[in-house]
């Protein structure tokens, strides 16, 4: 089975290219989707409850099938691991970065970037606000390193409301290096500005169709 693989930053909008390239119908394993988790250190938040390895399995387990099926499939790549303090670990094929062999490269502006963020990360009212300021004091208690003051810098910003410096930090301080620990080990084949991902998945889709066509697939 052919893996072709999005990569990028935090909120350069690779779920949202995902989305888009399901309602075109094709074979995407949706890693997140199957965890039920943003992916990241919070990516459970407000409304979100992240699933357990044994359901993750099952739906993962389901999604392999088809796309097996299919003869490739496009998935985000995540690591080993998925989820915040809980994490659910990710089977091959789909954890090794060996067998990503054709790779895109999902980047933004960094306004961009923080947009995307702030629509995940603001809450929208006071009860919300409440449940990222305890996420916020939970990795406190989880963190024993540097991080720790960090977090509670953060933590005051939430308290002031002051959302986009807040997201500026926790995309600086708990998911930059994870990205380039990735990203520097991948060739990527196409690279895409994702300022608007409408936009971006026509030149995904016509990345993608060459590759299909070339191993006599359809998508």
């Amino acid at each position: 089975m052919i893996i072709i693989g999005l990569f990028g930053k935090t909120g350069c909008g690779k779920t949202e290219i995902l989305d888009l390239l399901k309602e075109k119908d094709y074979s995407v394993v949706d890693i997140e989707g199957c965890a039920n988790t943003k992916g990241s250190v919070l990516g459970d938040l407000y409304h979100l409850k992240q699933n357990n390895q044994e359901i993750f399995d099952k739906f993962l387990s389901e999604q392999h099938d088809k796309a097996l099926k299919k003869g490739y499939c496009i998935v985000e790549f995540e690591g080993r691991y998925i989820g915040g303090q809980e994490k659910v670990k990710i089977p091959e094929p789909y954890s090794n970065l060996k067998n990503y062999k054709h790779n895109i490269l999902i980047d933004c502006p960094y306004d961009c970037q923080m947009k995307r963020l702030l629509k995940w990360y603001e809450p929208q009212n006071e009860q919300e606000k409440e449940m990222l300021i305890n996420k916020i004091k939970l990795l406190e208690s989880f963190f024993k390193n540097k991080l720790v003051d960090v977090l509670k810098e953060i933590e005051e910003l939430i308290i002031n409301d002051e959302y986009y410096k807040a997201s500026q930090m926790i995309e600086q301080h708990l998911y930059a290096d994870h990205y380039l620990r990735h990203i520097q080990k991948v060739d990527c084949n196409l690279k895409i500005n994702n300022v608007d991902s409408k936009d971006s998945i026509n030149e995904v889709v016509d990345y993608i169709n060459v590759i299909l066509k070339e191993n006599n697939l359809k998508p």
